[in-house]
């Protein structure tokens, strides 16, 4: 019955992935004509309920505009991100064998829903609501396959975590690569400037790289934990202590204003530490009758002995992935910058209405749709083995 089931599906699939990529082909290429007509046209525009964060007519295009959106050409958008362009390079990719990693199905819906996340988020802060066009259309798969034939060389595959180990071929493209994404931030500085947002520009583009540095004072921090905090950061510890200290205290506070009853708690609490209560007082006096004081002082815990009871119940934290009396889980991280998140943060900048710009942003993107296509969104921090 699967195998009945599954052979429309194959034979469904390339008319849908077809149908979706002529549409969208269509689509785009009226949005320019439909841009035009929008911004010559004086009168004003009513907004609709899937329009309220898109400006019709701006002389900016958004530009100067932290947050748009349009739900159709995110539709679009996120079509060409997670669906369309992935499916595209895998194809391609098994029929030349190019470098990937097996994927089973699980691994490839992960990978679409985190791209819708990703995608949702570049969109939004990117202005790609009034620049996804055409232009970023084909750019994109000349990102795709352009990065996938630069890897493909003998002296490419590498990773930046080996830089040391880079031949000088290696290192020419890598550094003319730098000079290219400079050279292209220069212009957009300068656009920046034009549109007056410089002051928003630059100061949000040392935001995003934000994820790379925190992420190394992370990777500091998780490693001296490791090598010198056998309990982790100890403040799970000190909360947990501070409720043993409370409800010790309570109980004793317990104990003086009711003393007929006070002999309760305390033997309780004896007991959850591995004691007899029998032991502890040497007899039991019936529950209904108070104790003498000779009792009470017997049943009281010193000091030491609260210690004593709080120390163990410390040493068998709850956690689900830790068995009683195993170690926790600490392990040694290493950074391993990827290409797909370096190019991912400059695809939010590259939000002019300008021919560049919209070549530059399909060229990013695609270059991010390459790395998750064939490897996934890698963390940046990876355990050491």
């Amino acid at each position: 019955m699967r195998a009945l089931g599954a052979a429309p599906m194959r034979l469904l699939l390339p008319f849908v992935l077809l149908s979706s990529l002529s549409s969208l082909l269509i689509y785009l290429f009226a949005l320019p004509a439909r841009t035009k007509r929008m911004a010559s046209e004086a009168v004003s525009v009513d907004v609709g309920f899937l329009d309220g964060c898109f400006l019709h007519g701006d002389p900016d295009h958004g530009a100067s505009t932290l947050v748009s959106f349009h739900f159709v050409r995110f539709i679009l958008f996120t079509l060409m991100l997670t669906v369309v362009g992935p499916f595209v390079y895998r194809l391609v990719a098994a029929f030349f064998d190019l470098e990937r990693d097996f994927k089973t199905v699980a691994d490839h819906f992960d990978d679409v829903t985190s791209g819708l996340i990703y995608s949702y988020i570049v969109f939004t802060l990117g202005n790609y609501s009034h620049t996804f066009g055409w232009v970023t259309l084909v750019f994109y798969f000349v990102g795709i396959f352009g990065y996938c034939a630069l890897v493909e060389l003998p002296f490419m595959r590498v990773s930046i975590p080996g830089w040391r180990t880079w031949s000088a071929a290696a290192w020419a493209v890598n550094l003319g690569g730098v000079a290219l994404v400079l050279l292209a931030a220069g212009f957009h500085i300068r656009w920046a400037y034009a549109a007056g947002i410089l002051q928003w520009y630059l100061p949000l583009f040392v935001l995003a790289t934000a994820s790379l540095w925190l992420t190394i004072c992370v990777k500091w921090l998780n490693n001296y934990c490791s090598d010198h905090c056998p309990q982790g950061l100890g403040i799970e510890r000190r909360m947990r202590k501070l409720a043993l200290v409370l409800s010790i205290w309570r109980s004793a506070r317990k104990q003086d204003d009711d003393p007929a009853s006070g002999h309760d708690v305390p033997l309780q609490a004896v007991a959850s530490a591995g004691e007899s209560p029998m032991a502890s007082t040497g007899s039991q006096s019936p529950p209904d009758q108070p104790l003498t004081r000779q009792q009470q002082q017997r049943t009281a815990l010193s000091r030491e002995e609260k210690r004593a009871l709080i120390d163990e119940k410390l040493q068998n934290l709850h956690y689900l992935n830790v068995r009683p009396g195993r170690p926790l889980p600490l392990c040694q991280c290493q950074l391993h910058l990827h290409h797909w998140q370096i190019f991912y943060i400059l695809a939010f900048f590259t939000r002019f209405d300008r021919f560049a710009s919209s070549a530059c942003a399909g060229v990013v993107l695609g270059i991010v749709t390459q790395g998750s296509a064939a490897y996934g969104y890698d963390a940046m921090l990876e355990r050491k083995h």
